[in-house]
């Protein structure tokens, strides 16, 4: 296969040879003609057997291709950073000119001192007299976006190989280029797997050809079946928190993130679309233009179609592009339609060819690493400048520290503290108790004077290099700003659908449900800077027990724990009232350890789990209590270790499934059984105690009848405890299922609300005319699109166990269920009727109707139990205050 490549002074010469090339698989496919490659580095067919855009790539055929490549060239480096739940390596490649190479580890601490801006102006400007600049390029987020892995491997080849390219010396000279080629191995060999197994002997055109479509659950998603480009703020998969501490090893000054859109798309760079999170500064948005006009000359010559800021917005914080904006870096997603497979016949009759989406991405790969290259000084200089005024926004703003003490979950507080210094973001801690006059309260917006804070409160400095992150994460809310809403009301109204692109709330404290305040001053005194993640202490308080041991109810930690010890299969109880032993009181829901019928190295076991989940547990000599009940009391109830079963393949909706999963495996250590949909008439119920439907994308009556609905009644009945999220909650309120004795709301018309009122009058034939309205007779309300919710919460009923009386829920649909009756059930959370929208935005409509509708209800069924959410409460699994909710209702449900 020809590999001939330009300059792009002489791109020009391309068009002819793009025009001439032929149909899917042709060895003459030019992706950038007239160079010269050096025969000692070898090509990837070289390696495994197929050539550039002719197969799709697996991750063991990336992997041999990265370490040939390395060891073939010394412009190049292989690095292992992590790897994914199913054990696939995850590398990136550091490419460079062979002098750099040799400095590599001199020139990442150099970068690391420019991410740290010294006040005195010649040590950064000798940083970048000597530093080449940094570009990362990411590609294969998502496992089924196809084209950017190979694109990857094309780039580093042309990189290492070109001999007769200006580009490439340039860069070379100027950059050094890191690059990941698979972000989620996992997922793409799903992809691929399926792909080769579904493909017809010649590659088929037809879209509507079994190649060209996945089974559940697709290959966009990681093991765990998380969207790896939303987890880059919350880091609970291992991909991101590898690929997080590889970029703060190095701190670039570009990121790009490489993905694929639909076939009849074209090709998407930046500049992105409103809404920009208002953290993103003037000087960004210049590099964004300057990168987003280079490619546009790249484009041109080759006459390959694109656009810019119609879609891909860069507000959500969490994003593989976000992200590193507010670190500094130049932050941009990359779209390139896709082939889905190696060639598809799009709408327009042309045929798209995975070759034809490889060369986009390579080409814009290079289009960037040439900015850096031709502006180095001058993008080193606003990455140091970025850095700088970041410290002096976060001395001069109207927020300058946030509070965070350790609070009744005190290892819940320690691992929020841990994942922001994973972050970038430092923390200090206070070594004694100090005051501050004036704070505001996170959860209402409130300031409160003379507020004491205890020793280990964590303090927040917003005058830090990563302010822009902590302010954005931070914050209670984050404005979209009035015109972009404005815009999007006037949309909604004409039923043209939205352009909010992902979730519009995500305050970090309201989502691990912790009481932070921020400060408009930086409170000074005994405080310390922490250099490493803090953990909360861990002990079992009193030695060894006569009696029992004892853990109150209400921490993360403390059902960690009890996971662990019916894992362990130690003989758990829990009370449902609240009781005072030997001056201490438990709250419902405390975990009681009697001594009797466990084993005798009972101690031993509970100090090795306390030091694993930091939580304390108190031995217990006498069971005479002062208040409350007693330990044999009817009210205290025996935890069952629950065998527990997931509902897992279609009709689920995949995340919601992989959240919960995720959830249970791997935050807090219990085992569930995922079980098929489709099997569900022919499965055998009884060996479970709890069964979880998530959410679901199609709709389980679509999948299940009546059948099925009757045998979930009979198991329910029987003594099953039944949960269920947003779409298997809608479910459950069917005619024909009958399981929940409520019903979605449809929207309230404003017209017959108008009617009502001139009906009421005693004056009708005064009232002005009625107006008339357009919108349907019957719709449900609109969609909220990811906004944070407050909801108030029935502590006595035992799935609200651990709460204060309060909770915050993420709202990102449009179910509105009435208030279940009492001689039904019981609403256990309810929307609050006063200043529910707590962060983030929602319609008119929604937000007249939502206070008091039901979020979390329980309706007994026989011995059994009916536990239905309104929304996800495990939503991308950073939802920490939430997890207790869904706990109770796994382990205290069978007890019930």
């Amino acid at each position: 296969m020809k590999m001939r490549v330009v300059a792009p002074i002489l791109l020009g010469i391309a068009l002819v040879l793009v025009q001439a090339a032929g149909a899917f698989g042709s060895e003459d496919f030019e992706y950038y003609p007239d160079v010269q490659y050096d025969p000692e580095v070898p090509t990837l067919v070289q390696i495994v057997g197929h050539d550039w855009g002719s197969e799709i790539s697996s991750h063991s055929e990336v992997e041999r291709y990265l370490q040939a490549l390395s060891q073939a060239s010394p412009k190049v480096s292989l690095h292992r950073y992590g790897e994914t739940w199913e054990g696939r390596a995850l590398y990136y490649l550091v490419v460079a000119s062979p002098a750099n190479q040799q400095r590599l580890d001199a020139i990442r601490e150099s970068n690391r001192q420019l991410a740290e801006p010294d006040r005195r102006e010649g040590a950064v400007d000798r940083l970048i007299a000597e530093l080449p600049a940094t570009v990362w390029l990411a590609y294969a987020v998502h496992g089924n976006e196809i084209s950017s892995t190979d694109a990857a491997l094309l780039t580093a080849y042309h990189l290492a190989a070109a001999q007769t390219d200006a580009v490439v010396d340039s860069i070379l000279k100027n950059v050094v280029v890191i690059i990941n080629p698979l972000q989620n191995a996992d997922g793409r060999d799903r992809f691929v797997y399926s792909n080769r197994q579904t493909r017809s002997r010649w590659p088929d055109e037809d879209p509507q050809a079994a190649e060209h479509h996945e089974d559940w659950p697709s290959g966009r998603m990681n093991h765990y079946l998380f969207d790896l480009n939303r987890d880059w703020f919350a880091q609970t998969q291992q991909e991101t928190r590898g690929h997080a501490a590889a970029y703060l090893q190095w701190f670039p000054q570009i990121f790009v993130d490489l993905h694929e859109m639909g076939a009849n798309s074209t090709y998407y760079f930046a500049p992105p679309a409103d809404p920009l999170n208002p953290e993103i500064t003037a000087p960004q948005n210049e590099w964004l233009q300057r990168i987003g006009r280079n490619n546009a000359r790249w484009f041109d010559r080759f006459r390959f179609d694109y656009f810019t800021r119609e879609v891909f917005d860069s507000f959500y914080p969490g994003y593989g592009e976000s992200w590193p904006l507010f670190h500094g870096s130049i932050g941009m997603t990359y779209e390139q339609a896709s082939a889905g497979s190696l060639v598809v016949r799009r709408n327009d009759e042309t045929l798209l060819r995975y070759q034809d989406g490889v060369q986009r991405h390579f080409l814009a790969s290079l289009s960037t690493a040439q900015v850096a290259a031709e502006n180095r000084e001058q993008l080193l200089r606003y990455f140091a400048d970025y850095r700088r005024s970041a410290i002096q926004e976060g001395r001069q703003g109207p927020v300058r520290e946030y509070l965070l003490a350790p609070g009744p979950d005190p290892a819940r507080t320690a691992a929020f503290v841990s994942l922001l210094m994973r972050q970038g973001i430092r923390v200090r801690q206070a070594s004694q108790e100090f005051e501050r006059a004036r704070v505001r309260s996170h959860w209402d917006g409130q300031f409160t004077q003379k507020r004491s804070f205890p020793a280990g409160t964590y303090s927040i400095l917003l005058a830090q290099p990563a302010k822009r992150l902590i302010q954005t994460l931070m914050d209670r809310h984050t404005p979209m700003g009035e015109t972009f809403l404005q815009e999007q009301i006037r949309r909604h109204e004409k039923r043209l659908g939205d352009e909010i692109y992902d979730v519009t709330g995500w305050s970090f404290p309201l989502v691990a449900g912790l009481d932070a305040f921020s400060s408009e001053d930086g409170s000074s005194g005994p405080f310390r800077w922490l250099e490493e993640g803090p953990t909360a202490p861990g002990e079992v308080i009193g030695g060894v027990a006569e009696v029992a041991y004892l853990v109150p109810w209400g921490s993360n930690a403390a059902a960690r724990l009890l996971a662990s010890l019916l894992r362990e299969k130690i003989r758990i109880h829990s009370s449902d009232k609240s009781f005072t032993l030997q001056g201490r009181t438990y709250p419902p829901g405390s975990l009681i350890i009697k001594v009797r019928d466990n084993p005798e190295d009972l101690l031993q076991r509970l100090q090795e789990q306390v030091a694993a989940h930091s939580v304390q547990i108190y031995a217990a000599n006498e069971s005479w209590v002062d208040d409350g009940i007693n330990l044999g009391s009817n009210q205290v109830r025996y935890l069952k270790p629950p065998r527990v079963a997931l509902a897992y393949d279609a009709p689920t909706a995949a995340y919601s499934a992989g959240w919960t999963r995720y959830l249970l495996e791997r935050a807090y250590g219990y085992p569930v059984t995922i079980v098929p949909c489709s099997g569900l008439a022919r499965m055998d119920l009884s060996r479970y105690d709890v069964l979880i439907l998530p959410d679901s994308w199609g709709g389980y009556g679509n999948t299940w009848g009546e059948r099925e609905a009757g045998r979930i009644k009979d198991w329910v009945s029987g003594g099953g405890t039944l949960i269920a999220f947003e779409g298997a909650t809608r479910w459950l309120t069917e005619e024909k299922v009958g399981l929940l004795a409520t019903q979605r709301e449809l929207k309230k018309s404003a017209s017959k609300a108008k009617q009502k009122t001139a009906e009421g009058s005693e004056t009708p034939q005064e009232e002005p005319a009625e107006e008339i309205s357009l919108e349907p007779d019957e719709e449900y309300p609109p969609s909220t699109p990811g906004a944070l919710f407050r909801v108030d919460l029935d502590t006595e009923h035992w799935l609200a166990f651990g709460y204060p009386g309060r909770a915050a829920v993420m709202v990102g649909s449009s179910n509105i269920f009435t208030p279940i009756k009492l001689d039904k059930g019981t609403n256990v959370a309810r929307y609050a009727e006063q200043d529910a929208l707590l962060s983030g935005f929602t319609w008119e409509a929604a937000l007249e109707q939502l206070p008091g509708k039901a979020y979390l209800m329980h309706q007994p069924w026989g011995r059994g139990h009916v536990v239905a959410f309104a929304e996800d409460p495990n939503f991308r699994a950073f939802m920490d205050g939430l997890n207790l909710l869904f706990l109770n209702a796994v382990f205290l449900g069978p007890a019930h």
